[in-house]
């Protein structure tokens, strides 16, 4: 019998935990053991760093336990696995950053770095903590990572903020952020899975 292989599924800021569980639940047939992990976004906790303290312990208890663990963040979980990861490189198999705003991007507008961490101040040093530590991820770091993206826009992300050079970036289908995200791990998750299942 082979190694358990964990998906932590981080949420974004709508800490839709409900959705992704139904909606990756099917992956258990796949050999894949989804767990959605809330960092709590909107708690009232504002700084990052004991979100992603906890988060690196869940990663450290399921690797305790000899399974295989990989990281998928949605939306806000983007740069929260990506910062993860850096801390862990050493055991996380593979990481997934669907639709998830890795670095500031435009400064102005609707989709503007400022508006759209206004309601979590943690989302934004989230954020701003991956940017500054993006250039210590190497070629063998980039090739373990995953981009998907809405094909046909998305109206919260620009779609240049979510792409990691280096990285295997696709796209779905789709348009609009949340929808893309629901087919990403539904309809179009073949991608995912195999990417998160090679050795």
């Amino acid at each position: 019998m082979g190694k358990e292989h964990s998906v932590i599924i981080v949420p974004g800021l709508g800490d839709e935990t409900r959705f992704l569980a139904f909606a990756t639940r099917f992956w258990r047939g796949q050999g894949l053991e989804p767990i959605v992990y809330s960092v709590g976004w909107r708690d009232g906790e504002n700084e990052f760093l004991p979100k992603l303290k906890r988060l690196m312990g869940l990663i450290d208890k399921l690797v305790g336990k000899g399974n295989v663990v990989s990281l998928l963040g949605t939306s806000a979980g983007g740069s929260a696995v990506l910062n993860a990861f850096i801390e862990r490189k050493n055991v996380v198999h593979k990481i997934i950053n669907v639709s998830g705003r890795l670095r500031t991007g435009p400064v102005t507008g609707f989709r503007s770095f400022k508006s759209k961490t206004a309601s979590s101040p943690a989302f934004a040093q989230s954020i701003r903590l991956f940017e500054a530590r993006e250039e210590t991820l190497s070629a063998v770091d980039r090739r373990k990572i995953m981009t998907v993206r809405a094909l046909f826009g998305d109206e919260l992300v620009p779609s240049e903020t979510t792409i990691l050079q280096g990285a295997y970036n696709t796209v779905v289908p789709t348009p609009e952020h949340v929808f893309s995200i629901g087919m990403a791990l539904t309809l179009f998750s073949e991608p995912l899975i195999m990417f998160l299942k090679d050795k």
